[in-house]
């Protein structure tokens, strides 16, 4: 019996070692694909900030190439202050598979937003302005507000949210994919906001995986 249970507790640490090193070989791969920029568009002038799930962007660009690209050509020519998207509203890309809204707005105090996640969709989000970016995941936060399928949401509360600080002279294209919980642009509290800042929301469909 001590032969039998030694030999599956070892079984379960190999297996453990071995899904281990897999999952570093899938990112570690997944990372020189994106430094390898085929997925950049052309006329692509802004960056995607480094806290993209490497391996979920390969994979999901890889099984909807066309729609990223249309995707991706629509901010094609976004600048730090988006100057490009003069009119604000929602504009369908590729009907209920892509669209990209277009808003202005005064970043919310951090009390006043919420930590957020989708299902159907995935976000592709640019601000102008200093603000702070919120992300979690889902094993790290519990539900407060149940998923809603007419707005795609569910909303969470979390006490392991990373704070990303975005300078004004260097705002990032930010993608969330369904397992990145996230608060959208919010107010930095050292900063006093007198003008209106400026957002683009890609809403690109997102393909379930095994």
């Amino acid at each position: 019996m001590k032969r039998i249970l030694s030999y599956i507790l070892f079984l379960a640490l190999f297996n453990n070692i071995y899904a281990q090193k897999l999952d570093k070989k899938m990112v570690s791969e997944a990372k020189q694909w994106f430094k390898s920029k085929v997925w950049v568009s052309e006329g692509l002038q802004l960056e995607v900030h480094p806290s993209v799930d490497y391996v979920t962007f390969q994979k999901q660009y890889e099984a909807n190439k066309d729609l990223w690209e249309l995707a991706f050509g629509a901010i094609a020519g976004a600048d730090k202050k988006l100057s490009g998207f003069a009119e604000n509203g929602k504009f369908e890309i590729v009907k209920d598979r892509c669209y990209i809204t277009v808003s202005d707005y005064i970043p919310k105090d951090v009390t006043k937003t919420r930590l957020e996640g989708h299902q159907n969709y995935i976000d592709i989000q640019i601000s102008t302005g200093t603000v702070l970016w919120g992300i979690s995941t889902v094993d790290q936060s519990e539900v407060i507000v149940p998923y809603n399928s007419a707005t795609d949401n569910t909303f969470y509360k979390s006490n392991n949210i990373k704070v990303i600080k975005q300078k004004a002279s260097k705002p990032y294209i930010f993608i969330f994919f369904p397992d990145d919980l996230h608060v959208p642009s919010y107010a930095d509290e050292r900063v006093l906001y007198t003008e209106m800042l400026k957002k683009v929301v890609v809403k690109i469909e997102y393909v379930p995986m095994p």
